[in-house]
């Protein structure tokens, strides 16, 4: 029997504790097998081990739900830490995980009605028999932040502050494909076979995660999770977007749903995504949840969630060119690292943002998970407004920090200086100012994701490519994000470009960023993506080597098969 406790170190992620490819199955069975595959060996914590010790941000990354299931089924009875990842902590809260050490857990009333009741959804099930209630707020009037005056609105009270839960009603819900067939199971599970979501036109789900997994390995599962999706969509009435045809997604949800005029200033929206916080770009407040929290939300309409503390990041100075937000938020994880706003909100303002377009405002929300935060947040302005009306959308509540608000911290940068910022593997935070870089030869290199396939990311591209070719000894896969996006940039010629220049355009969809498509990494090859994550298998086999940059610094790169910013002829 594992009786042996496992000592593992900092900025534990969930693509260690479970990774992408095995999350095909939400089958706490299929799941134990691999728990910590990548870190020491297939089986091996189920065989050995029942208790993990571990230092700070443990279970970082992403918001799927199998990380905490795939430790728990095998066998791990407590998780000591120095600290974890905001939304690991909650789903390992909403499943009955045993975590020893988390911020405010000790003493945080509604936490301990959610562990007393035996997790969250049997607390919800009593507060929907009118057994049990929300502890009730306390705080006293206060200046707040924008990130606490949308929290305070959305969960019906005068003023809140950091660190105190509280249940906050949601203007939008997102699930994809990877997700979306476990929720809907799990929510008909705790709230009855013919249980209806609290409002279907709140609701909606995404094809876009696994659906080019049959590319490069064969996976029935992955069907399976799409049926599911769109047989509850149908049942339940959300909205839906699906496929095109097989393979290619109408578009990746975090940059289709801004596209479909669905997020607008002031607005709570959580999605089971880690990634979700890109649209705080828009002055809402935007969040990662796990499969028990959307099961959950799909009943009542609310989710918990501990109020953040807000970190004001003033970006000001003129950025050089080629540097993108991609650049600026690489070299912020370089300053603060994988855990620097670890369950923070980070507010973004300077005259680097308001110079910024909202596909750059996007990328770097986007990557604001990758500090640990909570998410990303940028006050919405005449730009914000400008876009979500030419999309059919309501301008929205344009709501504003109080002048005497409380930040834990405040940064100023002078970014007038800044050079493109390569990430180096394993991680987003090992940055490094791309002159220091060094030689490192690629052979693959990729430019798409949530991240890296809007419109204003194939334009960087495109402008380096043109009259130019790909190096031959590299492949060069180019993703547009949305439909909406390929045909934009088919009028405005970069489509060809990129076929001209030898590169190999993509059906929409996540792909290779989660190891699920074409363009992933095979055995020890190196690649340069512009993405999100650059976590050990992540984006393919775990041997292979993934670095980060911009779509302009990648695109320069595979014409010189080398990590370069410098265009040689």
């Amino acid at each position: 029997m594992a009786n042996e406790t496992l000592v593992l170190g900092d900025d534990v992620n969930t693509d260690d504790i479970i990774p992408a490819r095995r999350c095909t199955s939400a089958d706490p069975d299929h799941l134990k097998q691999y728990a910590l595959e990548y870190v020491i060996g297939e089986g091996i914590l189920l065989s050995r081990y029942d208790k993990i010790e571990a230092g700070r941000n443990f279970g970082c990354g992403s918001s799927r739900e199998h990380a905490p299931l795939a430790l728990k089924a095998a066998g791990v009875r407590e998780i000591r830490a120095q600290s974890f990842g905001e939304i690991f902590y909650r789903n390992s809260i909403n499943i009955g995980l045993p975590l020893r050490h988390a911020a405010h857990a000790d003493h945080d009333p509604v936490v301990a009605e959610i562990i007393g009741a035996g997790g969250l959804s049997e607390f919800n099930l009593r507060r929907r028999a009118a057994r049990t209630t929300i502890p009730k707020n306390t705080t006293t009037a206060r200046p707040m932040t924008l990130a606490e005056k949308l929290l305070a609105r959305a969960s019906g009270n005068s003023f809140v502050q950091p660190g105190e839960t509280v249940f906050a009603r949601v203007d939008l819900a997102m699930s994809h494909d990877a997700v979306a067939g476990p929720t809907a199971k799990l929510f008909h599970e705790r709230f009855g076979a013919d249980a209806k979501v609290w409002d279907a036109s709140k609701i909606a789900l995404v094809a876009d995660h696994f659906i080019q997994v049959n590319e490069i390995r064969n996976d029935p599962r992955v069907a399976v999770l799409h049926a599911q999706m769109t047989r509850f969509a149908a049942e339940q009435g959300c909205r839906l977007f699906d496929t095109v045809t097989p393979g290619n997604a109408l578009g990746i949800c975090h940059v289709l749903l801004p596209e479909e005029g669905l997020v607008r200033p002031g607005m709570v929206i959580a999605g089971t995504d880690s990634h979700s916080c890109t649209y705080g770009a828009f002055g809402s407040f935007a969040v990662g949840v796990g499969t028990t929290d959307m099961a959950n939300l799909f009943a009542m309409g609310d989710l918990w969630i501990r109020v953040p503390p807000t970190h004001l990041f003033e970006l000001n100075g003129e950025l050089p060119k080629p540097c993108c937000a991609k650049d600026v938020m690489l070299f912020l994880l370089g300053q603060i690292g994988c855990d620097g706003a670890r369950g923070a909100m980070m507010e973004f303002r300077g005259e680097v943002i308001d110079r910024m377009s909202m596909d750059e405002r996007m990328t770097l929300c986007n990557m604001a998970v990758e500090c640990g935060a909570i998410g990303g947040l940028i006050v919405a302005d005449a730009q914000t407004r400008a876009y979500v009306e030419q999309r059919g959308g309501m301008a929205g509540d344009e709501i504003r920090a109080d002048a005497a608000a409380m930040y834990e911290r405040h940064y100023a940068f002078d970014l007038s200086r800044l050079e493109p910022q390569v990430a180096r593997p394993p991680k987003p935070d090992q940055v490094t100012g791309i002159s220091a870089l060094g030689h490192v030869a690629i052979t693959k290199a990729f430019i798409g994701s949530c991240t890296g396939g809007k419109l204003d990311d194939l334009a960087q591209a495109a402008a380096v490519l043109k009259g130019r070719k790909v190096a031959p000894s590299v492949a060069l896969f180019i993703v547009p994000a949305t439909q909406h996006v390929r045909r934009e940039a088919e009028r405005l010629g970069y489509m060809e470009i990129f076929e001209q220049a030898g590169a190999t355009i993509l059906a929409s969809g996540c792909g290779a960023c989660m190891n699920a498509g074409r363009g992933n990494l095979g055995k020890d090859e190196v690649g340069l993506y512009a993405i999100n994550r650059n976590f050990t298998g992540r984006s393919g086999d775990p041997s292979s080597q993934c670095y980060l940059a911009s779509p302009h610094i990648v695109a320069t790169s595979a014409i010189q098969a080398v990590i370069t910013d410098k265009l040689e002829g």
